[in-house]
């Protein structure tokens, strides 16, 4: 297995403070929904088969196999795509980051990878902001955030009023979303969400203008 050399040297700074990155969150940089659209090497849809922790350079990480149902962009990287998260329990040892959000067994959803190269603490471009979750309510697909959030739209930054844009900065934690996704607050809302084709819909629209 390929040695994580890049994980391992952010890390001489964190293992002795992993309870401290527990207590504390995470920053991460914000991106705009067109940025994701933009940076991400890979974006599809696809199924969590599999959920692995394993151990490397004396690290516990988290192996996910994904099913790919649909590539939108990027190089179509077959039926399966197995990608690595730093944390996860195995065997005594556990090892977790604050705002790491690691997808479940089962779980169907859009995935914006960063780069498929496996070096990176989460392969997710901006982790939860690239991490959006297929729910079915009422026989119809629809789409929420990590945080289980509904998402109702998304739309281009240059499209929000300047009045009640936010300036971009940094993310903190499992729960924060790229600029121009608008979401419901409350989970029960779900209702009222993107249903995935129209999501999908929003992603390659963007990706062919």
């Amino acid at each position: 297995m390929k040695t994580k050399k890049i994980i391992t040297d952010f890390l001489v700074v964190l293992m002795g403070g992993i309870i401290a990155l527990s207590a504390a969150a995470t920053t991460i940089q914000k991106f705009t929904f067109e940025e994701m659209v933009e940076l991400s090497e890979l974006i599809l849809e696809g199924e969590v088969i599999s959920v692995n922790p394993f151990i490397s350079d004396e690290l516990v990480y988290t192996r996910i196999l994904l099913e790919v149902h649909d590539v939108l962009k990027g190089d179509d990287p077959g039926e399966f795509l197995e990608l690595d998260f730093l944390g996860g329990e195995l065997n005594g040892k556990t090892v977790h980051v604050s705002g790491q959000d690691i997808p479940f067994e089962g779980e169907k959803g859009f995935y914006f990878i960063e780069n498929t190269s496996n070096d990176s603490v989460n392969p997710f471009l901006g982790w939860s902001q690239g991490h959006f979750i297929i729910v079915e309510e009422d026989g119809v697909r629809r789409m929420r955030t990590a945080g289980n959030q509904p998402v109702t739209d998304v739309e281009p930054v240059s499209s929000i009023p300047p009045s009640i844009k936010k300036p971009l900065s940094v993310v903190e934690g499992n729960t924060d979303i790229a600029a121009g996704v608008m979401t419901e607050s409350s989970p029960i809302m779900i209702q009222r969400a993107l249903t995935v084709e129209e999501f999908k819909s929003r992603i390659t629209d963007l990706i062919d203008n």
